[in-house]
């Protein structure tokens, strides 16, 4: 795959299959509210048979007419069209045995899960947890010493249960006599599958025939009994009995040895396959072999052992039984599958090993030997000391558990050993086997912070993401994780299990956590954050598949903050403010806090915005006036497009913070946070030039705006703003009371403030068009359509102006804000004499009031203790301002009555005194 096709295979959209869906309602179900903890658990501990019944009929409606033995313990329902959808896809064989297969492992791994993972999280202090049978309960013998022993004995209960697994798993594969179809046509007997050897018996009685015999053939003189031999030229046995073999040294006829083995492989694969007895006993029975059947009756362990026959027999009975069948695994039969049918039955390892061929039969192998071995030392322990004592001195049995070792880690080493086996280790390396394996190891901790490791790296490999961040010492980790072993970001079955055992895990162990009123974690913080990568991917995938209704469930399983990120990652960029609310009625129906979210959320995307200290504007830096002298309005004209040659050239970063702040305004109890945190990202953005960003901030979370939202109608008198009790009623209209109305009336007025000087840069922008298209060189300026743009951007202007020419920032400042200190350097004579210059635009171009108004500016200006003047006496730009003023009187004085606007604010002009009679010049 190309690196392009690799990128896209990681950013684009997917379409989810309904098991997606199902999986997460099912979840839902184990946490709605008002259901105790005990209640939850018991669900939780349920998921995995939920699972595992959606990947049987998914696997039966892939394959519909295969339904395997192995899952015949689920009511399943399959529709008889399924047949006819798949005929379409013949096209695709390959494609469809690989799904197939990565549903036949799906299915095994979640038959474990339901079987261990409730021996595993039992209750406290009650009875452990198993797994739901399928088949009715049936009343325990108190002679049942088997069942005895695995009610009393966890690690015994355990290992039966993985043993049930690994025989379900076997029951799914091909059908026996499918099986032993090869060795059944090498045996030259057609159809028949009964009466024994067939072959050898006529060879017999041929033999008794020609040499007119009537007795045993072994009794003939041993000249006679040389020349006794099969078609292959070796000795043949001279009787028909089971052992005649194996006590006589002979062979069967060639024929008949196929048979003999294509018995035993049955034999072998009912044992392996946990078939109950019924099953051995009527297969042996078909082939008129019925002692066989005789012989594994005593212990079978079937996969469901309550169908076993009930034997009745007393503990010295069946160890007696195991010690024979192990002396027949290591000294007796003629065939491999002979010696492993008496090894499975005595709990041998090596005779079982050798006709193992996958990872599931080496670990069958194992464990069905470790859990023979403690049965056998609990029979022991029930019977009378000199019987143990003969049956010691008399008789050798394999124990299992000595073989293996210390008893701690003896799963950890055993797994670790199979895996390493070359026979199965590509088998070994599958994630699926991997995932199994691990879970099995009790290292299913470590396999999850090693799957987390590779999904983050994979997730990174292009850019890096903000959904799944790599931790600090990822890259050292990875170097030592076999990425094979994992599942890839982009195989979304595998995501998707793997992320669902992380829940299961993880929720369990909250919920053992709140039962003992701990706060510590089991898993380190290092590890638990890479785990917690592994369901950040599988939100990201919900999200691509246009799914996120189900994300803030996902997200309540983390811990926070991680789980405040990774939902804000999601959410964040939907647009929508119906699907917002939606959103959030999700996010509190899954049980997080959503004024905390939203809070968290916008203090996030504020921590993540870059800086660029070489962008950073200062009092020096900041210039939309065009150089040259004020006297000539012609060469102080505002810079066109001083905000950014491209208007919505908002850096990606930026506007996400802005849509925090609009999430933030949705919930009623975090309006004052708006104040607090937009007031940050306004600093920020004015800090570092980005004016686009600080316009794009106003459209978008307007002063005005804010307060209808909190109000409920329109905007109260401004006066109000100031007033402390007004904020203070506020806030007790909303309920919140972790939150000063000083502390609220304070950052109100900076927002107001600082949104006020970016309207009105906006406005001076917008203006500097204008005059731009004025002196083009064929300018439409009888247009009264433009003088109307422009008298209505200067109104505009004037009005977002009024605020920075009375105590602009002054109050914060005030208050210790050093940030707004540099604004105000930075910004505000900058701003006052672009003004001046838009003025003085508009009163040659609309109307000398205009002028006039700069007039009305100067004298602001020249006001005792004038907090304006201070900043230009202080930018040291006292004289630009005076120079401007002076060019606006001198035009005032020689301007012409002519006007192509109406008076703008004329009225209010001459109630204060101005008149523009008075600078008229008498000729």
């Amino acid at each position: 795959m190309t690196a392009i096709d690799r990128q896209q295979q990681l950013t684009e959209n997917v379409v989810p299959g309904p098991e997606v869906e199902e999986f997460a309602n099912a979840l839902d179900n184990c946490l709605a509210r008002g259901l105790s903890l005990p209640e939850k658990r018991a669900r939780i501990l349920d998921l995995p048979r939920r699972y595992h019944e959606n990947a049987i009929r998914r696997l039966a409606q892939k394959r519909p007419s295969r339904l395997r033995h192995g899952t015949d313990d689920m009511d399943m329902d399959v529709d008889a069209d399924v047949d006819a959808d798949n005929d379409g896809h013949n096209d695709r064989p390959s494609e469809q045995s690989d799904e197939l297969r990565r549903l036949e492992k799906e299915v095994e791994t979640w038959d474990l899960f339901r079987r261990l993972l409730p021996l595993r999280y039992s209750a406290s202090g009650g009875e452990p947890m198993r797994f739901s049978s399928p088949f009715p309960a049936a009343k325990k013998s108190i002679h049942d010493h088997v069942h005895d022993f695995l009610e009393t004995d966890s690690l015994a209960l355990e290992r039966r249960a993985v043993l049930q697994w690994l025989q379900t798993t076997a029951a799914a594969g091909p059908d026996i006599d499918e099986l032993a179809r090869e060795l059944q046509q090498n045996a030259d007997r057609g159809d028949i599958i009964a009466h024994g050897w067939l072959h050898t018996r006529s060879k017999i009685k041929l033999r008794k025939s020609v040499t007119a015999w009537p007795h045993l053939l072994d009794r003939q003189s041993p000249n006679v009994t040389a020349s006794h031999v099969n078609s292959d030229g070796a000795p043949l046995v001279t009787h028909l009995d089971p052992d005649a073999s194996t006590r006589q040294g002979r062979k069967l006829e060639p024929q008949d040895d196929y048979f003999e083995r294509a018995i035993w492989l049955g034999c072998f694969e009912h044992l392996r396959r946990g078939s109950k007895f019924e099953d051995i006993r009527e297969w042996c029975r078909e082939r008129t072999e019925m002692w066989r059947a005789i012989s594994m009756s005593a212990m079978p362990l079937s996969v469901d052992d309550r169908q076993d026959a009930e034997t009745g027999a007393d503990p010295a009975s069946l160890a007696l039984w195991r010690r024979m069948c192990f002396s027949l695994a290591r000294q007796g039969g003629s065939d491999d599958f002979e010696r492993a049918v008496y090894g499975i039955l005595s709990g041998d390892i090596a005779t079982v090993e050798k006709v193992a061929k996958t990872w599931d039969d080496y670990l069958f192998a194992n464990y069905n030997a470790l859990l023979r071995s403690q049965i056998d030392t609990y029979m022991l322990s029930k019977c009378p000391p000199d019987v143990v004592s003969t049956l010691a001195q008399s008789f050798s049995a394999f124990d299992a558990v000595q073989y293996h070792g210390d008893t701690d880690n003896v799963e950890k080493r055993l797994i670790h050993s199979i895996g390493s086996n070359p026979r199965v280790q590509a088998e070994a390396s599958e994630p699926n086997k991997a995932l199994q394996a691990s879970f099995l190891a009790n290292e299913l901790d470590r396999h999850l912070y090693e799957q987390g490791l590779v999904i983050t790296a994979a997730s990174n490999e292009f850019e890096k993401s903000r959904l799944v961040r790599k931790g600090p010492e990822d890259d050292e980790h990875l170097s030592s994780v076999p990425k094979h072993k994992y599942f890839d970001v982009a195989q979304y079955g595998g995501l998707r299990i793997a992320a669902h055992v992380f829940v299961l895990v993880s929720l369990l162990n909250r919920f053992e956590m709140q039962e003992s009123d701990s706060f510590e974690q089991k898993t380190p913080a290092v590890w638990r954050f890479s785990q917690e990568n592994i369901l950040a991917a599988y939100t990201g995938y919900l999200r691509r598949g246009k799914l996120q209704e189900l994300i803030p469930l996902y997200c309540s399983v983390l811990n926070t903050p991680r789980c405040h990120e990774v939902l804000s990652c999601n959410v964040i960029e939907e647009p929508d403010p119906d699907n917002r609310l939606t959103q959030l009625k999700l996010i509190r129906q899954a049980g997080i806090d959503v004024p905390t979210f939203v809070e968290m959320q916008a203090n996030l995307f504020f921590d993540e915005l870059d800086s660029d200290p070489a962008l950073a504007v200062s009092k020096d830096s900041f210039r939309i006036l065009e150089a040259g002298s004020a006297a000539s309005r012609s060469k102080r004209r505002i810079k066109i497009d001083f905000f950014g040659d491209e208007e919505d050239a908002v850096d990606q970063k930026d506007e996400l913070v802005i849509r925090a702040l609009e999430w933030l305004l949705i919930v009623e109890e975090t309006w004052p946070k708006v104040f607090a945190i937009g007031t940050k990202v306004y600093k920020f953005f004015l800090c570092n030039g980005r004016l686009i960003a600080a316009r794009r901030l106003f459209r978008k979370v307007a002063f005005a705006g804010i307060m209808q939202h909190m109000i409920g109608h329109d905007e109260p008198d401004p006066a109000l703003y100031d007033d402390i009790d007004f904020w203070a009623q506020q806030l007790e209209r909303s309920g919140i009371r972790n939150v000063r109305p000083e502390q609220v009336m304070s950052d109100a007025r900076n927002y107001m403030e600082l949104e006020a000087l970016v309207r009105a840069l906006d406005n001076l922008e917008t203006i500097a068009s204008c005059v731009a298209i004025s002196e083009d060189d064929n300018p439409d300026v009888t247009n009264k359509k433009f003088w109307h743009r422009v008298g209505d951007e200067i109104k505009a202007a004037k009005d977002n102006m009024r605020p920075l020419l009375k105590n602009w920032l002054l109050a914060g400042i005030e208050g210790g804000d050093d940030e707004l200190k540099k604004l105000r350097q930075a910004y505000l004579p900058e701003t006052i004499l672009a003004y001046v210059s838009a003025l003085h635009f508009a009163g040659t171009g609309i109307s000398r009031d205009y002028l006039l108004e700069c007039m009305e500016l100067a004298s602001v200006v020249a006001e005792r203790n004038s907090d304006v003047a201070m900043a230009f006496v202080g930018a040291g730009r006292m004289t630009e301002l005076v120079e401007a003023f002076t060019a606006c009187s001198k035009t005032l004085a020689i301007a012409t009555e002519e006007k192509r606007g109406g008076a703008f604010g004329g009225r209010k002009l001459r109630e204060l005194g101005w008149s523009r009679d008075v600078w008229a010049v008498k000729k």
